[in-house]
């Protein structure tokens, strides 16, 4: 059994997007937000967390994991949004051993996108970099990772920013890769949420407190930002400020420009943007 386990972290920058007209562009352009996979590894084996959504970046991906010189036995998806799962296809073309596993929730929004290429066409659309096509459906894990005798384990839980979403837990490393459950100096996304979703994005958000994590991995990051558990507590503060304001009535730019405030440091205000318009604040029902 090897005496400890290590976490890297691949880290891309923010893509370009071609977006049609629309909302006021935000200073810099249209931007993705920045977006982390995880290695976790022992001595020789490894579990990565997540891929990333172009082809120029997954072959980096490929080209840092075989630097690192582990072995990728397992591949997990936290969730069914598609730059977490797309890449995984050039994965495992260079790891075909390695095996590509979900829970039962992710694996079918993916095999719904693979069935209506929806989000592919929509994002190579608007994506300044090619993103992959291939998709490959996981296989259905019972939640058990380990690596090398070290306990690992993917833990399904509801809302986050989609409607089932899942963490893996390192327990010998007071660790939590949380996928899009947090966000971490970045704006978190509020496309397709009401105020009870966001409710119980705060309860997600809440049990994993309970956890006391020393280490939290948030897919959508800053480069240089601390993987600590001020992940967690910060979209706590995002979400709820978002309720409070948003009781409010405010318009679209309204909202727009409280978040700002509220959240100066934060990243990729694009996703801000596109996520309030999506609420039709303008509309009687809006928010």
């Amino acid at each position: 059994m090897t005496q400890q386990l290590a976490i890297q972290t691949f880290d891309i920058p923010q893509y370009a997007l071609n977006m049609p007209s629309g909302p006021e562009t935000p200073e810099g352009g249209w931007t993705w937000p920045y977006s982390t996979a995880t290695l976790i590894s022992g001595d020789e084996d490894a579990v990565l967390v997540d891929a990333v959504p172009t082809l120029k970046d997954s072959e980096r991906l490929v080209d840092w994991i075989k630097a690192s010189g582990k072995r990728p036995r397992t591949i997990y998806i936290t969730h069914g949004h598609f730059d977490h799962y797309i890449g995984a296809s050039i994965v495992l073309e260079h790891f075909p051993e390695a095996s590509l596993v979900a829970t039962k929730s992710t694996i079918e929004f993916i095999e719904e996108e693979k069935e209506t290429g929806r989000d592919r066409a929509m994002w190579a659309s608007l994506f300044s970099e090619d993103i992959v096509q291939t998709i490959v459906v996981p296989e259905l894990t019972d939640g058990t990772l380990d690596i090398e005798g070290h306990k690992i384990t993917a833990v399904e839980v509801g809302q986050s920013d989609i409607t089932r979403s899942s963490y893996v837990h390192v327990p010998s490393l007071g660790a939590i890769i949380v996928g899009d459950i947090a966000y971490n100096q970045v704006h978190p996304t509020l496309i397709d949420s009401d105020h009870d979703k966001r409710l119980a994005w705060i309860q997600t958000l809440t049990d994993l407190l309970d956890l006391k994590p020393q280490i939290v991995v948030a897919s959508h990051r800053t480069p240089d930002a601390e993987n600590g558990i001020h992940a967690i507590e910060e979209t706590i503060a995002y979400l709820r400020q978002a309720n409070h304001f948003l009781a409010e009535k405010p318009s679209t730019p309204e909202f727009i420009a409280k978040m700002m405030a509220a959240f100066p440091s934060h990243k990729n205000p694009s996703t801000l943007i596109v996520g309030a318009v999506s609420l039709k604040l303008d509309e009687a029902d809006g928010g």
